[in-house]
């Protein structure tokens, strides 16, 4: 009896340094990805060609900066296919609860999103002093359009 007991303690303490171990590694797999990174992720979902003849841009944005953001603005740099600039734009993103995902859309006139190559979100707006919590906070920006989204 007293060997099944050693027996099922090493099993046991084995699958618990297994398990441990596969934490740890999934932990430094997140940190890696940025998965768990403080800041703003923002990630250009859509590009929608709207009834007007401009283009709908939708947004996620994950508020992962440990705070509310009461109203992040970002300048943005359109890029036509050849590489020009378009125009330049500021979005407010409106107030951003801390931990919580949003979703965000912008119309704008007279843009095709057929002739969008490229946006660049060229740095937060307004932001004075800097103590607004978006003036610091580091982005992760992410599409899942046909064009890029870049820093």
């Amino acid at each position: 009896m007293g060997r099944r007991i050693e027996l099922a303690a090493a099993v046991v303490l084995t699958l618990v340094a297994a398990w441990s171990g596969t934490a740890r590694a999934q932990e430094a797999a997140e940190a890696a990805s940025g998965a768990t990174a403080n800041g703003l992720a923002i990630e250009l979902n859509t590009l929608a060609a709207t009834s007007s003849g401009g283009c709908r841009l939708t947004f996620v944005v994950s508020n992962r900066t440990g705070a509310e953001v009461p109203q992040p603005r970002y300048e943005f740099v359109l890029f036509n296919k050849d590489g020009l600039v378009d125009r330049l734009t500021t979005f407010d993103f409106g107030a951003l609860a801390e931990g919580k995902t949003s979703v965000r859309q912008f119309d704008l006139a007279g843009v095709s999103c057929d002739g969008l190559g490229r946006i660049l979100v060229n740095g937060p707006a307004q932001c004075g002093d800097g103590s607004a919590p978006h003036c610091s906070a580091r982005l992760e920006l992410a599409s899942r359009a046909d064009i890029s989204l870049v820093q």
